[in-house]
């Protein structure tokens, strides 16, 4: 009987019946439902004949997606798949205690989705690996070829825009312009990339999608994409306006709470420049690490603006731009063990507050007055010139890339 069923879908491509009509007879091959997940979280195929009999398969078919956060646990799929497995796979039973089997899709080197196999009824043992292998891929090329030359490929939805954004799949910009009039995204709203390190990210919630509804809570109308294991968020910049104080600390709080750090480009208005201010909202979060402030979980790329721009000097040569008096505080911390230059850098970051710095140092104002007063009769420093502050300023913050991330 498997022999005619693996003959019927065989048959089935060659003939070119639809990805649908290929998925059922796999179904009923494999003796498992199965869910054809494409590389936005979008469902697109499912097999009818051979259900799975629990809640969280119905919703997610139902509504055509799986969550943001299994998609977000996807993509850990080196971390996450099957040990010693003959083809690569992720055997997934905490969902709901129903064993679950992912393949991933890929054809020419690039990944096209997922196929999901659910136990229901047959183990998965009952089946040879090299089956469940042959299924993926062939589903996998009937999916490339759809994507490639039937409505499949047509890009309607935000999400597999914003994903060709991210990939740079745009074969010119009268390319992007013809596919952008197909979608809800406007060319005359103004735009911020949002994205954050889902590295250390893990949820088997697949049943309400609750991370995707609460980020929009935050940035309505917001298109969202999981790419390798970084969430990218495209929203309207009245959204996430540096100036809306109340929005920022409730999505602060959000992000502490799922422990994320996320980064904010500046504003665009043309999309197809969209590569540039992701790397920005990159950059932000990789260079947060170098501000005073440390303990809000987002932070804009115009905070980092001047460290990003600084850290395209070699880090060797970073001293020679350093000016004399910074870089002779900064010997003189390395013989003595003091921290003078960490404080003047503290001191001048706070508009010369001895409070504001003291506070921040977790020192008495004394120890800074001290210090201040060390520094300058030391290096005669003139603090009342804006020149001099000026560049002690870019010479600390050309020594603290020189010093290299923090451990």
């Amino acid at each position: 009987m498997e022999q005619v069923e693996k003959w019927r879908l065989v048959q089935a491509a060659l003939e070119g019946e639809s990805l649908g009509q290929i998925v059922e007879k796999a179904s009923l091959f494999l003796s498992s439902p199965l869910v054809i997940i494409g590389n936005t979280g979008n469902i697109v195929a499912h097999s009818t004949a051979l259900t799975a009999p629990d809640e969280i398969w119905q919703q997610a078919v139902k509504r055509g997606y799986i969550t943001l956060e299994f998609s977000a646990t996807l993509s850990r799929w080196d971390q996450l798949k099957d040990k010693g497995a003959r083809y690569e796979c992720m055997t997934v039973s905490q969902i709901n205690g129903r064993r679950r089997r992912f393949y991933r899709l890929m054809m020419h080197s690039q990944l096209l989705g997922y196929m999901n196999v659910t136990e229901a009824g047959e183990a998965f043992d009952s089946t040879g690996e090299e089956e469940y292998h042959f299924v993926a891929q062939l589903i996998a090329k009937e999916l490339y070829t759809q994507l490639k030359f039937s409505d499949l490929g047509r890009k309607t939805q935000n999400e597999d825009i914003l994903l060709d954004l991210v990939n740079d799949r745009f074969v010119n910009r009268g390319h992007f312009i013809d596919c952008l009039r197909t979608s809800s995204l406007r060319t005359d709203v103004e735009y911020r990339v949002l994205c954050a390190d889902l590295a250390d990210f893990l949820s088997y919630n697949a049943g309400r999608d609750s991370f995707k509804l609460e980020l929009l809570e935050f940035f309505p109308g917001g298109t969202i994409v999981i790419s390798g294991q970084a969430l990218v968020m495209l929203a309207q910049t009245k959204h996430c306006d540096p100036a809306s104080t109340e929005r920022l600390k409730k999505f602060d709080g959000y992000l502490k709470k799922k422990k994320l750090v996320c980064g904010v480009s500046d504003p665009l208005r043309d999309l197809f420049a969209f590569r540039r201010y992701r790397e920005q909202a990159l950059n932000a979060v990789r260079l947060r690490q170098y501000l005073m402030e440390t303990q809000r979980n987002y932070v804009f790329y115009d905070e980092v603006k001047v460290y990003d721009l600084l850290s395209q000097i070699p880090r060797s040569e970073l001293m020679y731009y350093c000016g004399r008096q910074a870089y002779e505080l900064y010997q003189y911390d390395q013989a003595q063990q003091t921290c003078y230059l960490n404080t003047l850098m503290v001191y001048l970051q706070t508009n010369r507050s001895v409070n504001a710095t003291a506070r921040y140092l977790h020192v008495h104002r004394n120890t800074i007055n001290y210090r201040i007063s060390k520094m300058r009769e030391l290096f005669q420093l003139d603090l009342e010139s804006f020149s001099v502050t000026n560049q002690i300023l870019l010479s600390c913050q050309l020594i603290k890339l020189m010093e290299g991330p923090h451990s």
